[in-house]
């Protein structure tokens, strides 16, 4: 085994130490932020209950939306042959609005402002233990999720994903992209990219590459995969 070999291999096991110790710290505040609001509905409280649940399928519609964003760019051409790069711009910019106001909702929905421990009488009110448990709990879920996970399935297998999803997601975002919603900020960069010269840089002649685009960097997460393998090959 080579140097180059062995120092891939102890960043590898590093990578996946600290992976796994994240993963289970996760699953440790997860158990306390389902127990907290079952233990607040017992009691008679059904506010953060109900917080949580809104909060998980407002995660969800985000889902959706982060893997649908990978079918749209890698098989917009197939979908849509008559429209235009500028047309798929303005529904990737339409879509980019369940983000901003998902995450922003999910997080004010999510955080708690007490944590009940299991099996004792003892609750968490510690501001600054709350703000740290809600900074964790909240992103590393949202990245996990309700990011990368629909981001690498719908990379693996587009079809599959837009059957399942498009149906009701697509119509969502195409009104979301005809009342305008993005439009102060398509106007804005127009401004800003006026003033400050920002055009593409040309590009250095040579034969381009060919294959490779959103779906096909997503899908590499999971070499194992080998979705690139499964195209037919290119002449």
């Amino acid at each position: 085994m080579t140097t180059e070999q062995r120092q891939s291999r102890a960043s590898g096991v590093a990578r996946a130490t600290f992976g796994m110790v994240l993963f289970i710290a996760w699953g440790v505040l997860s158990v306390l932020w389902v127990y907290d609001a079952i233990y607040k509905l017992a009691h008679g409280e059904p506010g953060p209950a109900i917080a949580a649940v809104v909060a998980l399928l407002l995660m969800f519609v985000l889902a959706v939306m982060e893997g649908l964003e990978v079918v749209m760019i890698h098989d917009w051409n197939r979908l849509y042959p008559d429209s235009t790069a500028h047309d798929l711009a303005a529904w990737l910019a339409a879509r980019q609005m369940f983000v901003a106001f998902i995450v922003s909702a999910a997080t004010i929905l999510a955080q708690r402002t007490s944590i009940a421990i299991p099996f004792t009488s003892t609750e968490i009110t510690g501001e600054v233990t709350l703000k740290i448990f809600n900074v964790i709990w909240t992103p590393l879920t949202v990245l996990w999720f309700a990011q990368i996970l629909p981001k690498l399935m719908a990379a693996i297998n587009p079809d599959r994903y837009l059957k399942v999803t498009g149906g009701t997601a697509l119509p969502v975002v195409n009104v979301v992209k005809a009342i305008g919603i993005s439009w102060p900020a398509e106007k804005t960069a127009a401004v800003v990219q006026n003033r400050l010269g920002w055009h593409a840089e040309p590009t250095l002649e040579g034969a381009p590459r060919r294959g490779e685009d959103l779906a096909d960097a997503w899908a590499a997460l999971i070499p194992e995969d080998r979705r690139a393998a499964q195209r037919p090959p290119q002449e």
